[in-house]
């Protein structure tokens, strides 16, 4: 019976996946339009984070990285920081461009 609860809940997740691969880029359009830099951001870091997340469950769950075991504390924390580090400065890069004036070459 578990094997059977196991393998609904990955095709589960693997339906929820696709749904999300299909509606997620079609919404952000329909939300901000194609020429906003904000709709290539959020489909960047949002499909980022959602497989980053898929990633760390991994990498918990299979024991890949036990906290208090060596170094595995640290380098964690660097993965998490290290993308919230880059979508920010990702998204100050943006914000920087859409408002800060550009004169022009002199």
């Amino acid at each position: 019976m578990a094997v059977a609860n196991t393998k609904i809940r990955g095709l589960a997740a693997i339906a929820g996946s696709l749904v999300l691969i299909y509606a997620y880029p079609r919404a952000l359009v329909a939300w901000l339009g194609e020429s906003n830099p904000w709709t290539s951001y959020l489909y960047l870091y949002g499909f980022g984070l959602w497989f980053f997340m898929i990633g760390i469950w991994l990498i918990l769950s299979t024991g890949a990285c036990q906290f208090g075991r060596g170094r595995d504390s640290f380098w964690f924390k660097v993965l998490i920081g290290g993308f919230i580090f880059f979508a920010s400065l990702h998204a100050i890069w943006i914000l920087a461009a859409i408002t800060v004036p550009f004169k022009g070459a002199v």
